[in-house]
């Protein structure tokens, strides 16, 4: 029996996610393998009575391979960002960048079994992207001072969460405070948001105050299974934050000026232990 754990709703789970029963009697099975060109398919499932005796069953192909491509389609007015990496869900923003919209991939509406497919006429259901996309929800993140970020997009596979980022605008010239970085801009908020795709429920934030976090194209978030490593460039600090199952963003550790959360407390100790035996020698 060969099996699919793969559930996605899109065009393998739903041509080859299903099974062939009660095959013909006095037959035996023959295995085939196939070479992998393009996009491998999941296998077919086969169930048969453990009376019976297999000889032959129905070929599928495991890759479909694009041959065409299809120019001019009527889009939304949004910034596209990308697919996630289990092809479940297109990420993309309303055109001011206050609006997360998801869309599901719906796949194939148009198909030829033809040499020469390019010669025919599409039909106009083949030139909309309602016919490739459902839009499954609309989900406000930025408030009236803040952007969503588009370069900035996690992905957590197991859990289908998603990391989204939104922030106000730079300050070039910030005022030096407590433990920053002279010389690097500050931003007055940056809020990382966290939600579930499925239903696009936020289910918890973070923010940072007059920090500066590099977001674009993921540079200063870096995710290791459940665990964010957030680089603060402004106070040279690795934020560390666990993502629960729950959905919540647990606060874990800095790594900065000091490792470990005692490595104050040590320093200021031997500091003034030092300090009878520095006067002694002056003396």
């Amino acid at each position: 029996m060969f099996k699919s754990n793969n559930n996605n709703n899109n065009l393998a789970a739903r041509v080859f996610a299903r099974q062939i029963r009660t095959p013909a009697p006095g037959t035996s099975v023959e295995l085939v393998h196939y070479s992998i060109f393009v996009v491998e398919l999941p296998y077919l499932e086969i169930e048969y009575s453990p009376s019976t005796d297999i000889h032959s069953a129905r070929r599928f192909y495991e890759n479909l391979v694009p041959s065409c491509t299809i120019y001019e389609v009527e889009c939304p007015d949004h910034s596209f960002r990308k697919f996630t990496d289990d092809g479940r869900y297109l990420i993309s923003f309303n055109r001011n960048h206050q609006e997360l919209v998801v869309y599901r991939p719906t796949w194939l509406s148009y198909s030829c079994n033809e040499e020469y497919c390019t010669s025919h006429d599409f039909p106009s259901k083949a030139k909309i992207f309602e016919s490739f996309f459902t839009q499954m929800y609309c989900v406000s993140l930025a408030s009236s001072n803040e952007l969503i970020c588009k370069d900035f997009f996690i992905y957590m596979e197991s859990n289908q969460f998603g990391l989204f980022a939104t922030s106000s605008s730079q300050i070039q010239d910030a005022p030096t405070s407590d433990g920053a970085v002279q010389g690097i801009p500050s931003i007055e908020k940056i809020t990382l948001h966290l939600l579930r795709l499925e239903d696009g429920m936020i289910l918890d934030k973070k923010v940072f105050s007059n920090d500066f976090i590099n977001l674009a194209h993921n540079m200063g978030v870096f995710l290791y299974d459940d665990m964010l490593a957030i680089v603060s460039l402004r106070y040279q600090t690795i934020h560390i934050i666990q993502i629960r199952d729950s959905g919540n963003l647990v606060y874990v550790r800095a790594i900065g000026a000091f490792c470990r959360e005692d490595d104050e407390l040590f320093l200021n100790c031997s500091s003034q232990a030092s300090d009878p035996i520095s006067d002694f020698c002056l003396a």
